[in-house]
């Protein structure tokens, strides 16, 4: 039997190189990683120089796994004794689980580290009214509450302890006057000499700006003499602070002024906000994100979780202040986070959907964001008109772009959810823009706050239009009438890269090619889309047939089955490889969602074309997926008939992918059949060409098998070792469905040794992927594991409605579970009639039986948790 997985195995095992302490949770889960994630292992490296231990240990590598996904682990003070307790919430804030709420960036963390080691006196805190009211200023009072932005105000203010001129960069309504005018406010106590605000947005000609600051000073022109030596000289021995407030359409002039100033006074600062740099020596600039939305893919989340994003606070206090009876509930607390998610986050989107509460509920608010841009008007007459409608804001940004640069911005609104620059170059070059252009103008939009850039799985470029900004775009794309043309080529793209993965799935670069499909779902989506609208039915044929493995990995199976359903009947009846390749993919998502009964129509259409076209290939690969429906329904006579037929013809074409997944499928079928040692041996033959090929998918499933083989022989030791070693692979390859199995199987594992507590985590983990993906055997899987654990726990009612729920799951699926649990389900089912009594364990078994999925379910977690 294989020895416990260690770190130093798993770095020879390739893996994940030795540092499973410091792996952040989206890395343990095999997601897509952000410069966040490294904030998480910076906290660790912290919390461990701090304490002088690791904030999460365990026995195996796979017990420091799921500390970090589930564990809070002691602030550094109570290890620690005499530590600061100052440094408690920095660190922790760095190892929160959810990465939305760690430090954004590395400087903010770094300016918070700072605030301990230079005391309390660089604290940012609103100063109080004598402050106010002893330093001079023009900082105008505000009508609202300023909302979030804590970590942001007190970033930028210790720039500007260190930096003389820092810009505020950010695209328009991202709330640049507003967070400026509070910083300003916040630090009005270091500059005794003013604070001044100098407002330039209405401001049309250039020449006019040192006019516009000596007035905010309240200076007078002297005739014959240049306003730039007047302010100079006002300002070259005061300690004070210059708020220029939107530059963009002024940059030179600023820029000049700015320099001119500094040079002349070592106690200015100034402080300045544009949707550009402004290109002077010693500019120091900081880009202003987003408020904090929840994950627009996520699951729906209560109340207490949602207020815990800005942008939902600033919604409910916007809406608060025009319906004073709008208030925050369980019932549309969800639909105000979509609503903020949709709108990126922006403040002036934000403030614009919340003041449409007046009149219509969050639900219909969120329905006609569709047309974003006729919705979202109305805003404070106070302000200027670009700020009173969503669509002026944009157009100011649009008007101040160079031609190359307005159609560039045009071109890429095609794209959704981002995109790399190989991409760009392909879809967006040409018709007066040189390919060998494309980077620079991408650069200019990532310079005038328009896209921003980030950095993709595999440390490429990638940039990000918001989705409000893409909306946009798109609007003047078609305006111009060639949105079909970038669209189309978008559609062609992302066909060859779909039809390019395909085969990389199952070799040894999947993970990386599993991860770039992740990134580029919503353009692969957007193709798909295209391609039907375009009524190219062989593109949407082929590009759900080559995705179909991504989908299945990544646990998408609802999505995955309803695009290869959409693509087949677009297709007609067409008979040949590629609808081969498609009806497959859609039998076994199918069959993974439990409908069996279209997964036999598909796979029985399948083999018939696969035979009538000769396509050995698909014929191998079509009655393996046959075996394996006829495997779920409990006929291992007929699964292995299929797999022995499939496993022939595997090796006619030598398909040595085939070969290792059907040696596995007989593997489990001897398992079924309760003959441990060919499963065993079958099992390792599987491995070994498995682990030959680089099919790290195939690997982690196979010892997968090991695992259970070896629990059914009562060696938990061995199962638990093959099991952690599976999910270890099958985290970083994000494959969903083994996930979720081997944390169900160690759940058992961990019930069977009375380790109630690491079990409990171990099956609410897994109860949560199975109901995310719709697996409906794996729940019933899940709910006779639970069942267990609650009766080892001496809790025999609940494992009662439990097991009862899960047999009547079975008998609508027709699927049962294998030989060995049932053999053990029996056990247990007879122990408990013994205990509670016949009478009364009969009726508790029938409650359960009469249960919906969804409550037992529910019943479930409650257990578990």
């Amino acid at each position: 039997m294989a020895p416990a997985a260690t770190v130093s195995d798993l770095t020879q095992a390739g893996a994940v190189a030795g540092t499973v302490s410091y792996m952040s949770p989206e890395q343990t889960r095999g997601d897509v990683l952000d410069p966040r994630s490294d904030l998480f292992s910076l906290g660790v490296v912290l919390y461990e120089a701090a304490t002088g231990r690791l904030p999460f240990e365990g026995p195996s590598a796979f017990a420091v796994i799921h500390e970090i996904a589930l564990v809070e682990p002691p602030a550094p003070s109570r290890v620690r004794p005499g530590l600061a307790r100052e440094l408690d919430p920095i660190v922790l804030r760095a190892m929160a689980k959810d990465r939305e709420r760690r430090f954004a960036r590395g400087a903010e963390l770094a300016a918070a580290l700072r605030s301990i080691a230079q005391g309390p006196q660089v604290a940012v805190q609103a100063p109080g009214a004598e402050v106010t009211a002893r330093v001079p200023h023009n900082l105008p009072l505000s009508l609202t509450s300023f909302v979030g932005r804590q970590g942001e105000m007190e970033e930028v203010a210790r720039l500007l302890g260190t930096a003389r001129f820092v810009t505020l960069l950010g695209s328009g309504g991202c709330g640049k006057t507003r967070l400026a005018i509070q910083i300003a406010r916040n630090i009005l106590e270091r500059y005794p000499d003013g604070v001044w605000l100098v407002e330039l947005a209405s401001l049309s000609d250039p020449s006019l700006v040192p006019q516009s600051v000596a007035l905010a000073l309240g200076l007078r022109e002297e005739s014959g003499r240049p306003v730039v030596e007047t302010l100079a000289e006002h300002l070259a021995s005061r300690t004070a602070l210059l708020l220029l407030d939107n530059c963009e359409h002024v940059t030179p002039t600023c820029a000049a002024l700015a320099h001119a100033l500094l040079k002349a006074s070592p106690g200015l600062r100034i402080l300045a906000t544009s949707r550009q740099a402004l290109g002077v020596a010693g500019e120091t600039l900081w880009r202003i994100p987003s408020l904090s939305v929840p994950d627009p893919v996520s699951t729906p989340q209560p109340r207490q979780v949602v207020t815990r994003y800005e942008s939902v606070r600033l919604f409910v206090d916007r809406a608060g202040a025009v319906q004073p009876s709008f208030t925050l509930t369980d019932q549309n607390a969800w639909t105000v986070a979509q609503i903020c998610g949709r709108l990126d986050g922006i403040p002036l989107a934000i403030e614009l959907a919340a003041a449409r509460v007046k009149v219509l509920p969050v639900a219909q608010i969120l329905g006609r964001l569709e047309d974003r841009f006729r919705l979202l008007t109305s805003g404070s007459s106070a302000a200027l008109q670009r700020q009173q409608t969503l669509r002026a804001a944009v157009d100011w940004s649009y008007e101040l772009l160079e031609p190359k640069e307005q159609q560039l911005f045009q071109r890429i609104s095609v794209f959704a959810g981002g995109l790399f620059l190989e991409a760009a170059e392909a879809v967006c070059s040409g018709d007066g823009i040189g390919e060998e252009e494309i980077l620079d103008v991408l650069e200019h939009l990532v310079d005038k706050s328009l896209l921003i850039p980030e950095e993709g799985s595999e440390g490429t470029a990638r940039y990000r239009l918001l989705e409000t900004l893409r909306a946009y775009g798109k609007e003047r794309l078609q305006q111009g009438g060639r949105g079909d043309i970038y669209l189309v080529r978008h559609g062609e793209f992302y066909r060859a890269l779909a039809e390019r993965a395909a085969p990389e799935l199952v070799g040894a670069m999947q993970a990386s090619w599993l991860n770039r499909l992740q990134e580029e779902h919503d353009n692969l989506r957007q193709a798909l889309e295209t391609a039907h609208e375009k009524e190219e039915s062989a593109g949407a044929l082929s590009m759900s047939a080559s995705l179909w493995r991504f989908w299945w990995t990544r646990g998408l199976w609802h999505e995955g089955n309803r695009r290869i359903s959409r693509a087949l009947d677009f297709a007609g009846s067409r008979r040949d490889p590629l609808r081969v390749s498609a009806l497959h993919g859609g039998a076994v998502l199918a069959r993974c969602l439990g409908d069996y009964v279209t997964a036999h129509d598909r796979i029985e259409s399948c083999i018939a074309i696969a035979r009538e076209t000769g396509d050995r290939e698909g014929l191998a690969w079509s009655l393996k997926e046959l075996g394996n429906l006829a495997y779920v329904k409990g006929d291992h006579d007929a699964a292995k008939t299929a797999y022995e037929e499939s496993l022939t013809h595997c090796r006619a074409i030598d398909d040595r992918h085939g070969i290792a997944g059907v040696l596995h499928n007989l593997g489990s079928v001897a398992l079924g059949q309760e003959d441990y040692a060919r499963a065993r041996q079958l099992y390792e033959e599987s491995l070994m060409l498995e682990r030959e090929l680089g099919d790290r998918t195939g690997e982690a499933i196979t010892l997968n098998g090991l695992g259970t083989s070896a629990r059914f022989q009562g060696d938990d030791a061995a199962a638990l070792s093959y099991h952690e070693q599976g999910l270890l692979l099958q985290r970083e390859l994000g494959e969903r469905s083994g996930i979720a199995y081997s944390l169900g199987e160690l759940g058992l594992l961990a019930a069977n040794a009375h380790d109630f507590r690491r079990g409990r985590a171990y099956l609410v983990e897994s109860l949560v992927i199975l109901r995310e993906m719709g697996d409906r055997q794996g729940i019933a899987d899940g709910l006779e594991r639970c069942a267990a654990l609650e009766f080892r726990q001496n809790l025999p009612e609940r494992a009662l409605v439990l097991y009862g729920a899960s047999r009547a799951l079975r008998e609508t699926l027709g699927a049962e579970a294998a030989p060995s649990d049932r053999r053990r389900i029996q056990e247990d089912l007879g122990a408990l009639w013994n205990e509670v009594g016949a009478d009364g364990a009969a009726a508790v078994f029938a409650k359960g039986r009469t249960m919906t999925l969804e409550r037992a379910f529910d019943l479930a977690m409650e257990t578990v948790l």
